[in-house]
């Protein structure tokens, strides 16, 4: 499994755990430009992924309220129900 949650992060699972990781892009070297994952962590349950990967994008935002937190949340739940909808259609 391998899930696409909007342009900047991956979920994929085994048998045993959830992983996300961070698309990154390579800035030097021959495959300068490419792009590769990064790990953000494992997780034994779906339910601590998604909120591990809001917990992560939330620190690295620059929100500055609780309004614009609460906004920055909803967009990334929206960016993990549109992903597992087109999961699903696939």
């Amino acid at each position: 499994m391998q899930i696409n949650i909007g342009d900047k992060y991956v979920l994929t699972a085994d048998q045993y755990q959830y992983v996300i990781q961070e698309k990154k892009t390579i800035k030097e070297g021959k495959n300068a430009g490419g792009e590769y994952l990064s790990l953000v962590g494992y997780f034994p349950k779906l339910s601590q992924a998604i909120s591990g990967l809001i917990h992560l994008d939330i620190r690295l935002s620059d929100v500055q309220s609780l309004q614009a937190m609460q906004q920055h949340i909803e967009r990334v739940a929206m960016q993990c129900e549109s992903a597992f909808k087109e999961r699903e259609n696939v």
